[in-house]
């Protein structure tokens, strides 16, 4: 203990085991993110029809923990999400899951369609989104100019 050598040792040794951890930490959030999309690859013919192409559209991983874009349908307890250049995606709610729009609080049963949500939650098994909460938005002012002039 008394070497001079012992102290940078240890210090060493400790940057080796935080850079395990770190390393170890970035290996879960992967492989959390590529067994939610391999989830969602598997039931896109059971939730959109059957897929044109292979692989999943876009070429990107849909983000696991949420969605954002217009509701185009609704049959509680899902919904079903259609977000700029992305892929469909389908909610799941439950009577856990708040429903906000500004400062009010509304059920999942007061979503229409047309709205524009962003929604927050945990990826299920079968490659939906659990959503805990729903925000409801303004519509885009390229979507509101563009519903005025219809």
């Amino acid at each position: 203990m008394n070497s001079p050598r012992f102290v940078p040792i240890l210090i060493g040794i400790a940057c080796v085991i935080i850079a395990v951890f770190v390393f170890e930490a970035g290996v879960a959030v992967g492989f959390h993110k590529a067994e939610y999309a391999a989830h969602w690859e598997e039931n896109y013919d059971r939730n959109f029809g059957p897929s044109m192409m292979y692989g999943m559209p876009g070429g990107g991983v849909p983000n696991p923990h949420g969605a954002n874009g217009r509701i185009i349908d609704i049959t509680l307890p899902t919904f079903v999400i259609s977000g700029g250049n992305g892929p469909e995606r389908v909610v799941n709610t439950s009577d856990d899951t708040v429903v906000r729009n500004g400062n009010q609080t509304l059920a999942p049963n007061d979503l229409t369609v047309g709205e524009y949500v962003v929604v927050l939650g945990t990826p299920s098994d079968d490659g939906n989104v659990e959503a805990s909460l729903i925000r409801i938005l303004p519509p885009p002012p390229a979507a509101a100019s563009s519903t005025q002039n219809q």
